[in-house]
């Protein structure tokens, strides 16, 4: 049986340079916030594509991505999961 695939690109609002050595995690989630996979990604810039197989198996009903992308001078989030059909997902910036 093939692979389901969740594609994207995570974007963030403000102009910021991505210094070298971010990471970019991102999981896919059903509605009860249970991970059926996921990934981390070298991030150099953005906006940042992405995609993660999962197992249409362990697939019962909608799905959501969790994302984070840490850098040297920061991270950005989703603060609540959003839905995985997006074809961009704006990530906010996390603390100071």
């Amino acid at each position: 049986m093939p692979l389901l695939t969740v594609s994207g690109s995570l974007s963030v609002r403000e102009k910021i340079a991505i210094p070298p050595g971010g990471v970019a995690t991102v999981k896919v989630v059903d509605a009860d916030g249970e991970v059926l996979a996921a990934t981390a990604l070298e991030a150099e810039h953005v906006p940042l594509g992405f995609e993660v197989a999962i197992d249409p198996e362990v697939v019962s009903g909608d799905l959501f991505v969790w994302a984070l992308l840490r850098t040297d001078v920061g991270a950005w989030g989703t603060l609540e999961l959003v839905p995985a059909d997006l074809e961009t997902i704006d990530l906010t910036r996390i603390g100071d």
